[in-house]
């Protein structure tokens, strides 16, 4: 089955904003893309977010990608980690999405610390969201992150059935 376009717009915003990220995708033909900024690649990954972006909406062909595989990061379910950093993308707007992370917060804001940054890209139109924590072990800053991004989708859910 192949990976949607909404899918490859989240890879492709992380892609360009985790530092040495390199993504493959692997294809119906047995061939995978490479998309980071080593020797390597195919592409490099700002190359690859203007792909993206610029795919047909209304097309009848869509991308061939069977599966994307993360060298530089771990997956942890639907957030990447890179050592104490979690990383995950939003398809609400810089400010929605940090609405909803200040809601998310288990504690409210005297719990644990955890630095946490949010981007919009424009051009893919979605947010892309860095937290990041010296107070949480591994296992807390990813149930932490986990409940951010679920919050955020959340949000998005909501605000989607209520535009339908």
């Amino acid at each position: 089955m192949s990976v949607p376009v909404s899918t490859l717009s989240h890879i492709a915003a992380l892609a360009a904003s985790v530092p040495h990220l390199t993504v493959a995708l692997d294809t119906h033909s047995g061939s995978a893309v490479t998309v980071g900024d080593g020797p390597e690649a195919s592409m490099c990954a700002h190359a690859f977010r203007q792909v993206v972006a610029n795919w047909p909406e209304d097309g009848d062909h869509a991308p061939c990608v069977d599966q994307i595989r993360f060298d530089g990061a771990d997956e942890r379910g639907p957030v990447l980690a890179t050592g104490r950093v979690r990383w995950f993308v939003s398809d609400l707007s810089a400010q929605d999405t940090i609405a909803a992370l200040r809601g998310a917060r288990p504690e409210g804001p005297r719990g644990p610390r955890v630095d946490t940054r949010v981007r919009h890209d424009a051009t893919l139109g979605v947010s892309i969201v860095r937290m990041e924590s010296a107070e949480l072990d591994h296992v807390a800053l990813d149930e932490r992150a986990t409940a951010a991004y679920a919050a955020c989708l959340a949000e998005h859910l909501i605000g989607a059935a209520a535009i339908a």
